[in-house]
């Protein structure tokens, strides 16, 4: 998959991307930095040597870690300031606003967060570039602020804002108050009203979004800091979804990523509306969130694949879930929803049913297993992930032994798999951590080793097989023309069922945001090989893409999931 860091250090950035809010991974942040001998003076060079403009006030530099939400809220933050006037930056040193937009659910992530901080700040110290008139303003938010709040001036004293995750739509109001002169401005509180309305913000034209539905939850794992970062669930209406997407739709959006912390439980609180018939959901554990006079997720599914005015979206993706609340009504959506993609992201955390107790999380490993066999029997061939957590309290080698179990009993194509860390705050944080780190590394390199003998077997079960993937850019690498197995240039892609594939075209065009239709010639544990079909010209044909309003077919530029400009993927 083409990751576009590739492409420089441009308005937003891209740390360690999670799968879900419900746990984080661990990996190392690869982003590319502009580096400086300490003699030179502005311009400064990026990452390509091209120099960088002295320091712009109506500029901003955004940097992510997290889950694909913070991801979407990087994304309204730019559109945001976008919309006040902002440009973006390629790099710090020409940014007048630096924002980091942070990770709390490990303990890592919250020390990578302040420590990018650090290192931005102390890289434009060594420029000259902090003092009165020069230094620029530097915010901090996402989870790391809702939870930190003025603990991180302590920190960092030349942070001159802070907020949370329910007041990203103040940050133009944030901005100006400091340009008037306040200080260190906390603005994190929650929204506390039960409703929840939003209009999703995409900067430029991207053939992928993601799409916040839902957010907060109520679950309360043990070991989880969501809750208290994210606070309680409430969904926004069916019909408000249906006219965001209609209006992203019409602007060339084909594929949605529909975000939540839990999106099984999206409708919850809702009343029913437009006539849908009150349904009592149930699943193979027998607790299923939203009651049968409010609206539900599977009703949502349906909408969107019933809705005339969402033509060019032609695939649906969502995350994260919960198996309390993974109906069989949504199982039943994966044959009776055209629009929605054989893949489904359900973490279980742990085989134990002893540890799972411990993690409150309220379901029984052989209801998982019964709800993975019921999906399957429908599509053998469904892309199924989850997240893993090795180490937690109490975990024996006889626990760590179950979760490799329930591996080749489940069949994943992909693990999200991670070392346990304490949150403060959460009842888990009061269990005595007593599983060594070495111990908790030794179990997390077993389990990944493990998963990837899975998942290449998988993944050559499809070898010889023809599948539709949506483009997503150039590869960084270009190793399929460089061994002579291809001409031209070598381009990414997604299946339906999350896989990247890597194929060469030689035709010259732009084959962004295009679905295209190819053979699948090798795979291994991580991504395959493919040759098109069909030529460029009956790729063309094939897929039609959107146009603009003179008519003009859509031009996309580098894109992938996260729908950013600069990221680090990091599975």
């Amino acid at each position: 998959m083409k990751t576009p860091h590739s492409t420089g250090m441009t308005a937003i950035e891209q740390g360690d991307l999670n799968p879900s809010d419900s746990d984080a991974g661990s990996a190392k942040d690869t982003s590319e930095e502009v580096t400086q001998a300490e003699d030179i003076v502005l311009p400064v060079l990026d990452i390509h040597g091209a120099p960088i403009t002295p320091r712009d006030k109506n500029k901003y530099f955004i940097k992510t870690y997290g889950c694909q939400m913070n991801v979407a809220d990087s994304e309204r933050m730019a559109s945001l300031l976008s919309e006040k006037g902002m440009k973006p930056a390629r790099g710090v040193e020409e940014a007048g606003l630096i924002l980091i937009n942070g990770c709390t659910v490990r303990e890592k992530a919250v020390h990578k967060a302040v420590s990018t901080l650090g290192r931005y700040y102390h890289q434009l110290k060594d420029q000259g570039m902090t003092g009165p008139g020069d230094k620029p303003i530097i915010g901090i938010g996402g989870c790391v602020g809702q939870l930190e709040k003025e603990a991180l001036f302590k920190q960092a004293p030349y942070l001159d804002f802070v907020f949370g995750t329910d007041t990203i739509d103040h940050l133009p109001e944030i901005v100006y108050r400091v340009e008037q002169g306040e200080k260190h401005i906390v603005f994190a509180d929650f929204d506390r009203t039960q409703s929840y309305t939003t209009e999703t913000k995409v900067l430029g034209l991207k053939a992928q979004a993601f799409v916040n539905i839902m957010k907060g939850c109520d679950k309360f794992c043990t070991y989880c800091i969501v809750p208290f970062t994210r606070g309680r669930e409430k969904s926004r209406t069916i019909e408000e979804v249906l006219n965001d997407l209609a209006r992203m739709s019409a602007s060339g959006v084909r594929e949605i990523t529909l975000l939540g912390q839990n999106v099984n439980s999206f409708g919850k609180g809702n009343p029913n509306t437009a006539n849908r018939a009150p349904v009592d959901l149930k699943n193979q554990i027998g607790k299923v969130g939203p009651r049968a006079g409010d609206e539900n997720f599977p009703q949502l599914l349906h909408a969107i694949d019933a809705d005339p005015r969402l033509g060019n979206i032609r695939r649906i993706r969502f995350t994260s879930s919960h198996p309390l609340d993974f109906s069989d009504e949504l199982i039943d959506a994966y044959s009776t929803v055209k629009k929605l993609a054989p893949q489904l992201h359900l973490p279980v955390q742990s085989g134990s049913n002893r540890v799972l107790q411990k993690m409150g999380r309220h379901h029984k490993i052989e209801g998982y297993i019964a709800q993975m066999d019921l999906l399957r029997a429908q599509n053998p061939l469904v892309g199924l992930s989850t997240d893993l957590i090795v180490g937690f309290p109490g975990e024996t080698e006889e626990d760590f032994q179950a979760t490799l179990t329930l591996l080749d009993r489940v069949q994943y194509d992909n693990i999200f798999a991670f070392a346990y860390s304490p949150r403060p705050g959460t009842r888990a944080a009061k269990l005595d951590d007593d599983v060594s780190v070495k111990e908790k590394n030794d179990r997390l390199n077993r389990l990944l080793q493990h998963q990837l003998k899975i998942s290449e077997a998988r993944s050559q079960l499809l070898v010889g097989s023809e599948m539709e993937i949506l483009v997503e850019g150039e590869s960084k690498k270009q190793t399929l023309v460089e061994k002579g197995e291809g001409k031209g240039r070598v381009w990414t892609g997604r299946t339906g069922c999350m896989r990247i594939v890597h194929f060469a075209d030689d035709s010259g065009r732009n084959l962004v945001g295009r679905f295209l239709r190819v053979k699948i010639l090798a795979a291994t544990a991580l991504s395959m090989k493919a040759e098109l079909i069909h030529d460029a010209m009956e790729a063309e044909r094939y897929d039609v893409l959107p146009t603009t309003a003179s008519g003009a077919p859509v031009k996309y530029g580098a894109l992938q999931g996260s729908a950013m400009p600069v990221s680090e993927v990091i599975a």
